[in-house]
């Protein structure tokens, strides 16, 4: 009888540790095809953000303005007179981790080869969904939660 009543004292004494202090229970992250698939139902369809993108690299160190508009480029960034280039912004708490953005070369915009600080150059935003990782876990998997990332898709010139 008493090594009935000492085996359930210990079974009483786990249950109240585990629920004062939490059982650990592992949480996996989801794989990038169940996060795409999740984040699908949240883009138009047949739109995907991890889409490569035609000629978009983005740039190992930033650059800066350069002295005049590249009439020769078959790229739309640099015949611009508000140039920009991209660079990844990077977050591993959410999905996709990585996510191209514009950023401006030029404070002004380039007016007869050089730049012309009366007018700015500015980025354009554009809201795109994305699911943020929330912190807690549900049946053994972390759960993420959609969201929304404004993301600088190129850059205008503007008045101030």
């Amino acid at each position: 009888m008493q090594l009935k009543v000492e085996a359930a004292a210990q079974v009483l004494l786990g249950f109240a540790f585990c629920q004062t202090f939490g059982a650990h229970i592992p949480c996996r992250e989801p794989s990038d095809a169940e996060l795409e698939s999740m984040l699908s139902r949240h883009l138009a369809p047949g739109v995907s953000l991890l889409a490569p993108m035609k000629d978009v690299l983005p740039d190992q160190d930033l650059k800066s303005c350069p002295v005049n508009v590249s009439q020769t480029s078959s790229r739309l960034q640099d015949r611009s007179a508000s140039p920009w280039s991209y660079r990844v912004n990077e977050d591993l708490h959410r999905y996709p981790r990585r996510v191209l953005e514009a950023y401006c070369l030029c404070e002004g915009c380039l007016v007869d080869r050089q730049e012309d600080r009366s007018v700015q150059s500015e980025p354009f935003y554009q809201e795109v969904p994305v699911l943020q990782k929330s912190g807690w876990c549900e049946a053994g998997q972390y759960v993420y939660q959609p969201s929304r990332l404004q993301v600088a898709q190129f850059c205008i010139c503007t008045f101030p």
